[in-house]
C-alpha cells in the first residue's frame, strides 16, 4: 500500500544525508536514519490481562505483526493502537543499539525502567492507585475481542537528559509528523485487504508527542479514504513552556483538518477526546463552525495523587488515568468514562473537569464547566517569505517553492526570511507535495534567528516512508518572538536512483496561538 518495504520486518535503511553547507549546529544529533520498516514499529500485545510490574521486561508479551494479518473476515475485531511520547534519557541506549531498539525491547530500560511503561504496568501515587494493570490490559478487559497494538518510535523520540529537559524536547517533536505517516502506513500494511470495506474500526491512543503521531496518522488515513474511528489525546504538550521550547504539538492545526463527528455518537466522523493533566490546554478555534467544537475536552487534577507538582508524574497522569478510568468508574458506580466513551454526557461543554470526591479518593468524578486549563485559540494566516539564497535547482514563484530535482548525492537548499513579530505567532505551516520519494531521500527544515547561530532543526521527513506523489499539511512550532526576522531553511537531499524527484512547498502561513 503505502511503504516501499511493507513486507520487511527489519533491516537498516539507507544512511542519513551528510550535513549540508552551513548546517545548523544540531544537524548530526537530530537527523538520522531509521532502523525499522514501518510495519516493524507495531507490536501486538499478547499478554491479555496479565499484570507486569514496573521494571519487568515486557518483551515476551509483544509479538511482531505480519503483513495483512489483522482484521480479516466480515466483522473484523476493532484495532486499538497505543503510542508513546517523548523519551528523555533513553538516547544513550538507542545509540548503543544503533537505533535497533523498540519501546518494549529487552534492552530498552534505563535504570531498570522502560519508557512510558504505563502502557503495560500499574501506576499509583503514594496512597492512591490510578491504573491497577496498564493501558493495554485495560483495553483487553474492556473489549475482549479487540486487537491491541503498540507503536514504537523511541529511536526518534529519545533525548539525552534523564529529566524533562525542555531544551531538548524539540528533537522529539521534529519526528512526530513523520511517525504519524509511518503509523498510517503500518496500519494499512497490517490489516487484511477487506478490513476497511468491512467496517473495521481503528482507535488511536497517543500520549505527549505520541498524541501528534496519532493525530497525523488519523489525518493521513482520512486523506487515503481509510478514516479511523476514535482518537484519544493524552496531555498533548501545548502550554507556554513547550511553545517556547519548540516542543508543542500544535494539534489544533491538524484537528481542523479532521472530520470530527458529534460526540454523542449519533453522527458519523472521527470521535476525539482530549485529556489535559500538565502540559495540555483547552483547544478553541478562530474559525466558525470548526470541527474542534466536537472535541470532548477533559481537565484532570493529578495533585491529590502525587501531593506535590512533579512535571513528569503529572504529565503521565493523563495516560494512567485514561487506562484506569473505565474500570474505576464502573467499580465506583460512576457514569462511563474514558475507554467507555462515546457517547459522552450531554452536558460536556465547554469542558469536563475532574472533581475529586470527599475525602479525595474518587478520581473518576467529572463535571462540566469552565476549563481548569488555559484556553488557546488557534488560527493560521498567510506568511510572506522572502528569498535570501538558494543552492541547486530551486524555483520560488508566487509563494510556491519547488526544490529539485537534485543531482545524485547533492542538496537543493532554499533559505528564506520572514517577519517574526506577529502577535501570538508560534509557528509556521505549509502544504507539501513530494513527487517520487524513495528511501535515501530526505526533506529537512530548520528555523532560527535571521543571521544568528541559534537555529534549530525542527522537521525531518524521509522518503522511505512517504508514498509516491505524497502530499501532507505540516505545522512546525517555531517560537522566534525575540527576533525581528526569522530565517527558514529547507533542504532536499537527492539520490542517483531518483533523478527527476522534487518537493513542492505551498500555502505557507504562520500559526497563531491566541491566549498563549
Amino acid at each position: 500500500m503505502a511503504t516501499y518495504d511493507a513486507d520487511d520486518v527489519g533491516g537498516v535503511r539507507p544512511a542519513p544525508p551528510p550535513p549540508p553547507p552551513q548546517a545548523p549546529s544540531d544537524w548530526t544529533s537530530v537527523v538520522h536514519a531509521s532502523a525499522w520498516a514501518d510495519l516493524a514499529r507495531l507490536g501486538r500485545w499478547t499478554g491479555g490481562s496479565r499484570v507486569i510490574p514496573s521494571g519487568t521486561d515486557p518483551s515476551p508479551f509483544f509479538a511482531a505483526v505480519a503483513p495483512r494479518s489483522l482484521g480479516a473476515g466480515s466483522t473484523p475485531a476493532p484495532i486499538y493502537v497505543v503510542v508513546h511520547g517523548w523519551a528523555p534519557g533513553y538516547l544513550p541506549l538507542v545509540q548503543k543499539a544503533g537505533g535497533n531498539v523498540q519501546w518494549w525491547s529487552p534492552g530498552a530500560q534505563v535504570a531498570g525502567r522502560w519508557a512510558s511503561d504505563w502502557c503495560w504496568s500499574p501506576v499509583a501515587g503514594s496512597t492512591i492507585s490510578v491504573d491497577t494493570t496498564g493501558v493495554v490490559q485495560q483495553v483487553v478487559a474492556f473489549d475482549s475481542t479487540a486487537t491491541v497494538l503498540a507503536y514504537s518510535w523511541i529511536d526518534d523520540s529519545a533525548t539525552a537528559s534523564g529529566v524533562l529537559n525542555l531544551s531538548e524536547v524539540y528533537r522529539s517533536e521534529a519526528y512526530t509528523h513523520l511517525n504519524g505517516i509511518r503509523l498510517a502506513n503500518a496500519l494499512e500494511n497490517a490489516v487484511a485487504p477487506s478490513f476497511f470495506a468491512a467496517g473495521g474500526e481503528i482507535r488511536l491512543i497517543g500520549h505527549s508527542h505520541g498524541s501528534r503521531v496519532g493525530t497525523v496518522a488519523a489525518m493521513t488515513l482520512q486523506q487515503r479514504g481509510h478514516p479511523a474511528t476514535h482518537l484519544s489525546i493524552l496531555d498533548s504538550p501545548e502550554w507556554d513552556p513547550t511553545l517556547a521550547a519548540n516542543g508543542a504539538n500544535l494539534l489544533a492545526f491538524y484537528l481542523e483538518q479532521l472530520d470530527i463527528g458529534d460526540p454523542s455518537g449519533s453522527t458519523g466522523g472521527l470521535y476525539v477526546d482530549s485529556y489535559a493533566s500538565y502540559f495540555g490546554v483547552t483547544y478553541a478555534s478562530a474559525a466558525p463552525r470548526s470541527p474542534i467544537g466536537n472535541v470532548v475536552q477533559v481537565g484532570l487534577n493529578p495533585s491529590p495523587v502525587y501531593g506535590s507538582v512533579d512535571p513528569s508524574d503529572c504529565h503521565t497522569y493523563a495516560a494512567a488515568w485514561y487506562g484506569g478510568a473505565a474500570a474505576g468508574a464502573a467499580a465506583a458506580g460512576d457514569p462511563p468514562i474514558g475507554l467507555a466513551w462515546p457517547p459522552v454526557p450531554a452536558a460536556h461543554t465547554p469542558t469536563i473537569n475532574q472533581r475529586w470526591g470527599s475525602p479525595g479518593q474518587d478520581q473518576w468524578l467529572l463535571t462540566p464547566g469552565t476549563s481548569r486549563y488555559p484556553t488557546y485559540r488557534y488560527a493560521t494566516h498567510p506568511l510572506a517569505v522572502t528569498k535570501v539564497a538558494t543552492q541547486g535547482p530551486v524555483s520560488f514563484t508566487g509563494g510556491t517553492l519547488v526544490l529539485g530535482p537534485a543531482g545524485a548525492g547533492q542538496y537543493t537548499i532554499f533559505e528564506g526570511r520572514y517577519a517574526a513579530q506577529h502577535t501570538d505567532q508560534y509557528g509556521i505551516a505549509f502544504d507539501l507535495k513530494w513527487a517520487s520519494p524513495l528511501p535515501g531521500t530526505y526533506f529537512v527544515v530548520s528555523i532560527g534567528h535571521d543571521g544568528g547561530s541559534d537555529t534549530y532543526t525542527l522537521l525531518v521527513l524521509d522518503g522511505a516512508s512517504l508514498p509516491t506523489r505524497a502530499w501532507t499539511s505540516i505545522a512546525i512550532n517555531s517560537d522566534v518572538w525575540w527576533a525581528t526576522n526569522a530565517s527558514v531553511r529547507m533542504y532536499y537531499w537527492g539520490i542517483p536512483q531518483n533523478p527527476a524527484d522534487a518537493v513542492v512547498v505551498s500555502n505557507i502561513r504562520y500559526v497563531e496561538v491566541a491566549g498563549a
